[in-house]
């Protein structure tokens, strides 16, 4: 039977040169839902594309067609898995003080609770915090902020939320923040006499007896005490009318 002839083809059999052709590069029975759910399953410590790959029994090429490397992989691991976390965190509408105080104590609540994230990725991904920054926005907004005051507020109170918690993540992990070990020993080569000021606010901050509120807590005020003033039009000590 002459295979090149469609008369002698089986009948129902597709002639090769209709037939689709699988796109180049892109790899069967794989996308990119897979990829990072695949990742969510693993430790974000030893998180590799080779690891996703050999999860979803594929070659690392398929899973890299998908994700260019280990960073975006972890933004988007971060970022599904904060959206999961934070979709329900329900933001006051009749406080703009009390949403501020509300999405900031969310999102830090998530951070903590993802330590091994957190710890890995060098900036808060948006697409996580989406929908309560959105809600916080809109009561900034509604409170008589204008865009521009809203946005740079909104990136104030998660750049501030997220340094702490990994403040927090860091201090957990080395028993100590490196930062404070490293001016401690600074301090240490120098004389007593030395930066007296440092030396006051470190010892009191190391204290087990001193019942401080909490850093977190005392930045967030700040955050809502700074606002309010800039809603009342009240210039900052120091600064112009």
């Amino acid at each position: 039977m002459d295979s090149t002839n469609p008369a002698t083809q089986d009948v129902g059999q597709t002639p090769r040169h209709e037939r689709p052709r699988r796109r180049p590069g892109r790899p069967p029975r794989l996308n990119r839902q897979m990829v990072i759910d695949a990742a969510i399953a693993l430790d974000p410590d030893s998180l590799t594309l080779q690891a996703v790959a050999d999860r979803l029994g594929a070659d690392r090429k398929a899973v890299s067609y998908y994700v260019s490397g280990r960073e975006e992989l972890l933004e988007l691991v971060t970022a599904q898995t904060l959206a999961a976390e934070l979709e329900h965190l329900r933001i006051p509408e009749d406080s703009w003080q009390e949403a501020v105080r509300v999405y900031a104590r969310g999102v830090r609540r998530v951070l903590l609770r993802e330590a091994s994230l957190s710890l890995l990725i060098d900036r808060l991904p948006g697409a996580g915090v989406l929908v309560p920054a959105d809600a916080l926005l809109a009561r900034l907004l509604d409170a008589g902020f204008d865009e521009t005051g809203a946005s740079h507020a909104l990136a104030l109170i998660t750049r501030v939320v997220f340094t702490n918690a990994k403040d927090i993540l860091f201090a957990a992990r080395f028993a100590r923040h490196p930062t404070l070990t490293e001016v401690q020993r600074i301090l240490a080569e120098l004389p007593d006499d030395r930066l007296p000021h440092l030396r006051r606010v470190l010892a009191r901050e190391q204290s087990p007896d001193d019942p401080q509120e909490s850093p977190f807590e005392l930045e967030l005020e700040f955050i809502v005490a700074g606002l309010e003033r800039l809603l009342a039009g009240t210039p900052s000590p120091g600064g112009n009318s």
